[in-house]
């Protein structure tokens, strides 16, 4: 007896759904819109890692440990950036926090067999998080001009939009109603 999964709705079709569903998220929730690309990013990991509902045993642990080392980051430079001074202090902020920070959180990945097995999401939220920072690509809440807080903001906002990429990959399979066929051998 073999079993096997069809799509009752081809991908193409759900794939569209799930675009259709999101995009409510993105033009009308006023300042808090949501970055699409930032799930988008997300939705697509969901199925370079398996496609199935497992992979949040990966993602959901591994993305905010790569995004924390961003604003571990991010949070340093701007610390040196204020003791260096000058014209130039946030680029040599970023290079001392980089020559810190980076061997640090690439020694750590490998500590845990789910930083390591899931290392795309580790980078992505570390990159993530770098392109959420510099694009500033969260909503205007609290006090923006302290750049501790702003960075904060880009740590929660980064996570639960790449929660809710996630969540689209998992609705993009959803959307197929797969359907287990079984072929049964009559003896």
């Amino acid at each position: 007896m073999t079993s096997e999964k069809r799509e009752r709705v081809s991908l193409p079709w759900a794939v569209a759904l799930t675009v259709f569903i999101s995009l409510p998220f993105t033009f009308f929730l006023g300042k808090y819109n949501f970055p699409l690309w930032v799930c988008f990013i997300v939705w697509a990991e969901y199925f370079a890692l398996g496609g199935n509902l497992d992979t949040w045993k990966l993602i959901i642990p591994s993305l905010p440990f790569g995004a924390f080392f961003g604003a571990v980051w991010c949070a340093l430079a701007v610390a040196l950036a204020d003791l260096i001074g000058g014209q130039y202090a946030a680029f040599w902020g970023l290079v001392v926090a980089n020559f810190i920070v980076l061997p640090i959180f690439i020694a750590l990945i490998p500590r845990w067999h789910i930083w390591e097995k899931g290392t795309l999401a580790v980078f992505n939220g570390f990159t993530l998080f770098l392109a959420v920072y510099f694009t500033r690509s969260i909503p205007s809440v609290g006090m923006m001009d302290n750049p501790y807080w702003i960075i904060f903001w880009v740590f929660i906002w980064t996570v639960v939009m790449a929660y809710f990429g996630w969540f689209l990959g998992w609705l993009n399979v959803t959307l197929t109603f797969p359907l287990k066929i079984t072929d049964r051998k009559i003896d």
